[in-house]
Order: structure tokens, then sequence, then C-alpha cells
């Protein structure tokens, strides 16, 4: 199970396992392409501590852990 929020709605959903439709492993961050519950479509979900890393880079701040996911 996840727990995600969706964009749309800004509600916190809990999807089950099945609910994922792809996985996708890059270099800085895992993607995950999530159907959520409440408005239908897919959402992409990145996590990561590169991806925190870069992201904090790019903004000009300290890196943050990377303590839960983050949608894009």
């Amino acid at each position: 199970m996840l727990l995600i929020t969706c964009p749309v709605t800004r509600t916190d959903e809990l999807v089950a396992e099945r609910r994922i439709r792809s996985v996708v492993n890059h270099p800085t961050h895992i993607a995950l392409a999530v159907e959520c519950p409440s408005c239908g479509s897919v959402h992409v979900y990145r996590t990561g501590r590169r991806w925190e890393a870069a992201r904090a880079a790019a903004a000009g701040q300290a890196a943050r852990p990377a303590a839960e996911l983050t949608h894009a």
C-alpha cells in the first residue's frame, strides 16, 4: 500500500500495489506511475536521495533526506 497525495483533488489516498502502472529506475530517482483512485488519472511520483539533492541544488538550498514520495 502507498499513501499518495492527488495533485488534482489535493486529498491523501491509500493506494494498493495493483494500481502501480510502471516503475522506472533512473540514475537520480525511481519514478512510479500510479493510477489515482480519487480522480482516475495516472500520476508520476518520484523518490530518491539524488533526486532530492538535484532539486535542492537547482533551487540553491541544502539537500534534505528523502522521507516520502514526491510528485511531479
